[in-house]
């Protein structure tokens, strides 16, 4: 059976930090694929940019790893899209386990996820950690909640840093500062061509 990782993400824009942790997982991990999952209209999040045009970015971006797909299943969603359905469809489309890559901030949101006890029977986590998380008695104790509470199995993976985010991206678009190393190429030159985030 095939083991394909699951990124989500609004991906707005994707950056060099999503690509490198994923990658960094596929290896550690020994994933056969990742599936980059740009969301559609998340409930937690407004003033994004149109789905269409996150998911040709997020596919742009990806194109030149053969270990990386994109999936267009919550792009083409009707409505608020929650991980429980993707989960729930992608498992039913494909014949592999699949796991869902989380960050630490989103270790600590999982309980209030919709349906997230359905969720945690139907999937495994895998939980990129920066190393000064890796001991923290917080981490610790969230884990142990989620595990009695909802039988949720993460696993913790302690990856790379890469200091940047989607939002300090869009402000360097925004005030012309250089993206160089921040973005693959192809993307940086997608996004002024279309004056996007400015």
């Amino acid at each position: 059976m095939k083991h394909y990782g699951i990124m989500g993400g609004t991906f707005n824009p994707i950056h060099l930090g999503h690509l490198m942790i994923s990658e960094y997982i596929r290896d550690e991990i020994k994933l056969d694929k990742i599936i980059f999952v740009p969301t559609g209209n998340p409930p937690h999040k407004s003033d994004l940019l149109d789905a269409e045009i996150r998911y040709e970015m997020t596919k742009m971006a990806i194109e030149d790893n053969e270990n990386f797909m994109v999936s267009d299943i919550e792009t083409k969603r009707q409505g608020i899209s929650y991980t429980v359905d993707t989960v729930n469809q992608l498992s039913e489309e494909l014949d592999a386990k699949l796991y869902f890559i989380i960050g630490s901030d989103t270790l600590f949101q999982l309980k209030t996820w919709k349906r997230f006890d359905e969720l945690a029977k139907q999937i495994e986590f895998i939980c990129a950690i920066r190393p000064e998380y890796m001991a923290t008695k917080i981490l610790s104790s969230e884990l142990i909640y989620l595990n009695q509470k909802f039988d949720a199995r993460i696993k913790i993976i302690k990856t790379p840093q890469y200091m940047i985010s989607s939002t300090d991206l869009r402000n360097r678009i925004k005030y012309g500062k250089s993206l160089k190393y921040l973005l693959p190429d192809k993307l940086i030159e997608y996004i002024y061509e279309r004056r996007l985030y400015i």
